[in-house]
Parts: C-alpha cells; structure tokens; sequence
C-alpha cells in the first residue's frame, strides 16, 4: 500500500516538464489521475433520482460535457489556455490558473433512467440529475441460497 500511495503522491504533483516526457497512454492516464482528483463530487439519492453534484469552478457551461454510455455517466469540463494581452510593464511572476481540467466517471445504478436525464451549471457547480425508472418484477434482482457440497 505505501507503494501506491507514494506513485499516486508522484503522479499528482508530477510537474509539467516531467508530464511532457511520458509516452502518450501514461501521459493520458496521468492527465486524467489528476482530473480526477481535482473534481469532487458529491451523490445523493431521491425517492425519484439520483443526483450527481460537483464542483466545477471556472467553466462555462458550454465547456462541459455530460454524456451516458455503457450505463457509465461520463462528466468532463475544460479551461484551455489563455494568452492575455499584458501591457509592455506588466511582468509575469508566476501562473497557476492558466488551465484546469474536471472529469469523473459513475456507474449508473440498475433502476437510473439514461434517457431522462437533467444538468444544470451554477456558480461553478454542476448538478446533474438521473431519473429513477420502474423497475418491473421480472427485472429486480433476485435472491438465490446456492447449496454448498
């Protein structure tokens, strides 16, 4: 476990110079590690819902994606780099807020309806909300006692 720890410790403070000579997949992974950790999320559930909360601070609504497939919920929202024209005075010390990345990725639960489903961006949080669909007898799970010989 302390090996775990100490390579996702490296990968989330890995810095960008390190993060450019990976190969593509690693550096992908990494990428998306790091996404990941930076979002967080909150999931809640309704008698009639599920309901998916995050925060995502900085984005427009139009730079993010929510999307379903495979019953996996996929949400990712993007701020690329901007180039601001500064004054000839004007000296850079550092930038810390020139891009961020959010992604995360649910499984939904058997009874979430992927074809009803709502999002809504404000004030930097996204909240998404899976409608709950009738699960009729013949789908519920079943409870089976296997004899052990």
């Amino acid at each position: 476990m302390n090996n775990l720890a100490r390579d996702m410790h490296h990968i989330l403070n890995m810095t960008e110079e390190e993060e450019k000579k990976l190969q593509r997949p690693a550096r992908r992974y990494v990428k998306d590690t790091r996404a990941m950790f930076r979002t967080s999320a909150d999931l809640l559930e309704s008698p009639t819902s599920y309901i998916f909360v995050l925060d995502m601070p900085g984005l427009e609504s139009n730079q993010i994606k929510v999307k379903v497939e495979n019953n996996i919920l996929h949400i990712a929202g993007k701020i690329k780099k901007k180039q601001k024209q500064l004054g000839p005075e004007i000296k850079i010390i550092r930038l810390e807020r020139r891009r961020a990345r959010y992604m995360r990725k649910f499984t939904l639960p058997g009874d979430a309806n992927a074809e009803d489903i709502k999002a809504t961006y404000k004030d930097g949080v996204l909240t998404v909300t899976v409608a709950k669909r009738n699960v009729s007898e013949s789908e519920k799970p079943k409870t089976l006692t296997i004899p052990i010989s």
